[in-house]
């Protein structure tokens, strides 16, 4: 071989950049997760000190049965929004942050990225110290011993390393995970209740009244993150290739998201609620310590410290694993991604403030993100038709550069749904994703695409499993980094 064939030339190294083994399309032996794999997946990232503390925040602010009600209502709609997005990872096998080339453009796509990966980060730190308050009072309960900081760097130096195992990883510890952490959370809502009466919990007093709509925002804010990111889920969900129609291709995907993160938020945000009526503590490990003392305090420390573990591993870790491998490719594998944010995490963020304005922070984060759902869903059912050119997702001279490599009609419309999300706090999601989606659809076709026709449907256009079709092998080896 030539010196100069074993060089690569200037557009291949340059293309190299969007490029890594890691977040190519998946193909039909990586496809191993089922519909009762998305529950328990599902049940294990619900299952955590937020969603608690979500649900105490509700206690004196709303009747239990109006909070359930806005809890159902609020993560069933986040639940539809995420099997819709999911389908780009079913019928395409991409990332999330590689789907966004499209929309944001090839260039453009970094900054929407790097905000999810930001979200994320800050969950992994205010999930990591919760688990180390959690482990903090276990062992201070036994031993007299007490420093959380030190636990606070064990339990997250714990996480970052089972998540750089990958999916199969997540899956395996999942499936122990979530069913433990069900019949736990059961057992400690029926004892609470026991304790003092069912009665007591209904005739709580509000006394300080929240908004129904606003408490659903706060629902529909807390899962945007993984609405957003939920291809890199879906991209490794069971499919038949050839399927035709939505429900047939997405059935693992609807049977597993719809009841595994409705039934699982309205479970778990009980124990939050529950625990703030009959203790007054709105922080859960102190809740569960005070309700049961004694020894039974290790078991209800036990559920936080496994809910923690769940949690972060596949919500708060994944994605910035494979946002950061997609961002700078080929220099980052999914491993060394999770291993950065989830050190960027436990370092740059305090999570002690972010618990303490708790429901000021959930609808700053759906001012931030839902807009991306929102361009997401506009890019690919309504501009797209769900059809897509893969392969150029992968080239700086595709029709996704737009120009220079970003596209104005999605930062225009995210930045407009931001800002009134902003203005719009309480209500952000319910304002943010609306008028995301109308001004995209609407700055495409009356400017982008004709500009820049080639980046529509167009005659290349093409899909994925329901034309029996695989991407990795249309993606040029030569330009995928070890």
């Amino acid at each position: 071989m030539s010196l100069e064939a074993a060089v690569p030339s200037a557009p291949e190294r340059a293309e190299a950049t969007l490029v890594h083994r890691d977040i190519l399309p998946t193909r039909p032996g990586q496809r191993i997760i089922g519909w009762l794999d998305f529950v328990w997946l599902w049940f294990g990232m619900v299952a955590q000190m937020g969603v608690f503390l979500l649900g105490a925040s509700f206690a004196g602010r709303l009747s239990l049965v109006d909070a359930l009600l806005a809890i159902a209502i609020g993560n069933l709609v986040v639940g539809i929004v995420s099997v819709l997005n999911g389908d780009i990872g079913i019928e395409h096998g991409v990332t999330y942050a590689v789907y966004l080339r499209a929309p944001y453009g090839i260039r453009g796509a970094w900054i929407p990225s790097l905000l999810r990966a930001g979200v994320a980060v800050c969950w992994f730190a205010i999930q990591t110290y919760f688990g180390a308050t959690a482990i903090d009072l276990s062992v201070k309960l036994l031993t007299g011993y007490s420093n959380w900081w030190l636990w606070y760097w064990t339990f997250g130096a714990l996480q970052i390393w089972i998540t750089m195992r990958g999916v199969r990883g997540i899956r395996t510890l999942e499936n122990v995970a979530a069913p433990l952490l069900m019949a736990l959370s059961g057992w400690v809502v029926y004892l609470l209740g026991s304790q003092r009466g069912w009665g007591e919990v209904l005739r709580f007093p509000i006394t300080a009244p929240l908004p129904f709509w606003a408490a659903v925002t706060a629902n529909l804010s807390y899962w945007i993150t993984v609405a957003d990111n939920i291809p890199d889920f879906t991209r490794f969900v069971r499919t038949t290739p050839g399927a035709r129609g939505f429900f047939a291709r997405n059935r693992h995907s609807l049977l597993g998201q719809l009841p595994g993160l409705t039934l699982g938020m309205m479970l778990f945000a009980s124990v939050g609620y529950v625990g703030k009526v009959f203790t007054g503590f709105g922080n859960p490990v102190q809740a569960i310590g005070a309700a049961l003392g004694g020894g039974m305090v290790l078991v209800g420390l036990a559920i936080i410290l496994l809910a923690q573990l769940s949690t972060n591993v596949a919500a708060n870790l994944y994605a910035p694993g494979y946002v950061l491998s997609s961002v700078f490719a080929p220099r980052l594998s999914f491993a060394r991604g999770v291993l950065i944010g989830g050190t960027i995490g436990l370092v740059a963020v305090m999570p002690w403030r972010l618990v303490d304005a708790f429901l000021t922070y959930l609808p700053s984060v759906g001012a931030a993100l839902s807009p991306v759902a929102g361009v997401m869903f506009a890019d690919y059912y309504l501009v797209r038709r769900r059809h897509l050119d893969v392969p150029a997702l992968f080239r700086h001279d595709s029709p996704y550069a737009y120009r220079g490599g970003f596209n104005p009609a999605a930062y225009l419309a995210h930045a407009t749904a931001s800002v009134l999300g902003i203005v719009f706090l309480r209500y952000s999601w319910l304002v943010s994703v609306p008028t995301a989606i109308v001004l995209y659809v609407v700055l495409m076709r009356a400017w982008i695409l004709r500009v820049h026709p080639a980046a529509g449907p167009g005659p290349a256009a093409r899909l994925g499993t329901t034309a029996g079709h695989q991407w990795e092998a249309d993606v040029q080896e030569r330009r995928v980094a070890p």
